[in-house]
């Protein structure tokens, strides 16, 4: 997915890439070195649970690193890593629905449906939809549900009224790094659940397949606002946007806004609610000759192909992203939203422009403490993210240099939102605070089960839980650390 996978950045001359901007342009292939870079030198297709206590018990005798590796999607290559053995999880496609989901050892029954690791949000999509029902998930097709996505928390564009990944997932079954093949849920493994429920992937098993709470069909509507952006108009709808979110907030409107364009859904309002809703802000890119549409959807599944298929993200390209939750009380004073808008100003000048999904379960009735994803989750409306991209053959100059300015961006936005978190999967690769960024208070809880489970680190990841800042030194990311 992202070419930090697979070369080795601290080397330029480690890696064995295309150029992503004309993948038929020979400079990238025509007399150059053809190096492994971070890619495993082994990989196991796992078909089954025997194929995952094989590679663990080779791993414990002969010192081979593990990875593990279901779509790919990561910023933070804890997918990959050079010399290790990597465990492919994309042919465990299993999937089932059940009207009355009862999780192993419980009483109580949920409408839920089951998905092998494999399973990638497209497919799952599209058997929910069969099946009359929906399912939260991500906005890219190639998403794994079971992987990295839930196991970090998760977010989904109807996450503000229906919750994070975390707060619906009822069951994994999950192979522990001692071999066994555990079921882990409310009644049976709570603590392991509870891990796996926002400490992240490749961490403390390699999950097999994840139960998910699913909702009925659900209806909604969207809001589709753009227009094509200039040296002057990004900044006054950014305002608009900033002035309206704890509105919109309480309408139940979740999506993405970047510097000219605004995708929003909510199904909690009519079509003349919504166009009320969001009337200054289309007005706005009307004036700049933009467009505004709102429009009903009678399932997830009709606004997935209409809007989210076309709008995938590019492959093949190396962007290292640098996010922040943002609380909501920065919108609340006057001081918060100067702030967020002189971020803003920054962003445009470095040459990017802003990037807000806005996925925070604002609006769902969550228990505390039931997951251990970062606490700031519960009390933001935002994630706000800027990023550091690079050219397939740039030097180790400019790919320092990115990174110093990805550096100096997160430092802003934790200034800006001082207290809050960052949600790791989409976080800045080179937070140094990340236990505390990335899980707050929940670390330590973490940490303990990390090493009831794995005692011997044989599952170890980029700042996953248990990772010591001393191991960086051996890895692709060692330049910069």
């Amino acid at each position: 997915m992202n070419n930090q996978d697979e070369m080795c950045s601290s080397n330029p001359k480690d890696q064995c890439l295309l150029d992503s901007s004309d993948p038929t342009d020979p400079l990238a292939f025509v007399n150059q070195t053809c190096r492994q870079g971070n890619m495993p030198s082994y990989y196991i297709e796992v078909k089954d649970d025997s194929d995952v206590r094989h590679a663990l018990h080779f791993s414990n005798c002969s010192g081979t690193r593990l990875s593990i590796k279901n779509s790919g999607h990561d910023y933070l290559t804890r997918s990959s890593g050079k010399g290790t053995l990597a465990l492919w999880t994309r042919k465990l496609q299993n999937l089932s629905y059940s009207p009355a989901f009862v999780p192993e050892g419980c009483q109580a029954s949920y409408n839920a449906i089951t998905a092998g690791a494999g399973v990638n949000f497209d497919e799952a999509y599209e058997f929910a939809h069969q099946n009359n029902v929906t399912i939260l998930g991500g906005y890219s097709p190639t998403v794994g549900l079971s992987g990295g996505w839930v196991m970090n928390g998760g977010h989904s564009v109807l996450s503000p009224v229906y919750g994070l990944g975390v707060d619906r997932v009822v069951q994994f079954k999950v192979v522990t790094p001692d071999g066994e093949l555990r079921i882990a849920n409310e009644c049976q493994n709570q603590d392991l659940f509870w891990a796996l429920r926002g400490g992240g992937g490749g961490t403390f098993g390699v999950v097999l397949e994840s139960t998910h709470r699913v909702e009925p069909t659900v209806s909604f509507v969207a809001a589709i606002i753009k227009f094509t952006s200039n040296s002057t108009n990004v900044l006054p709808f950014m305002d608009i946007v900033v002035n309206n979110t704890l509105k919109w907030a309480k309408e139940g409107w979740g999506g993405h806004v970047t510097g000219d364009t605004l995708v929003n859904v909510s199904p909690l309002l009519s079509v003349a609610e919504a166009n009320a809703s969001m009337a200054e802000v289309a007005a706005y890119a009307k004036a700049q000759g933009g467009s505004a549409v709102i429009e009903a959807f009678s399932s997830w599944y009709d606004f997935y192909e209409k809007y989210v298929t076309s709008s995938s993200v590019s492959v093949g390209v190396t962007h290292f992203a640098g996010s922040r939750l943002v609380p909501t009380d920065v919108f609340e004073t006057a001081e918060g939203r100067s702030n967020l808008m002189d971020f803003f100003e920054l962003i445009l000048a470095n040459g990017q422009t802003p990037y807000i999904p806005v996925v925070a379960p604002v609006l769902y009735n969550y228990t505390e403490g039931s997951t251990s994803a970062s606490p700031a989750w519960r009390k933001s409306v935002w994630e706000l993210g800027s990023g550091s991209s690079w050219a397939w053959n740039s030097t180790l100059q400019t790919r320092e240099q990115k990174i110093a300015t990805l550096q100096n961006m997160t430092a802003t936005l934790e200034r800006i939102t001082p207290g809050s978190g960052a949600y790791s999967n989409e976080a800045n690769a080179f937070t140094v605070d990340w236990q505390e960024a990335w899980w707050g208070d929940n670390y330590d809880k973490l940490l303990s089960i990390k090493r009831k489970y794995d005692p011997t680190g044989l599952l170890s990841c980029w700042k996953c839980v248990g990772w010591e800042d001393s191991q960086a030194n051996s890895t692709c990311f060692a330049a910069f650390s």
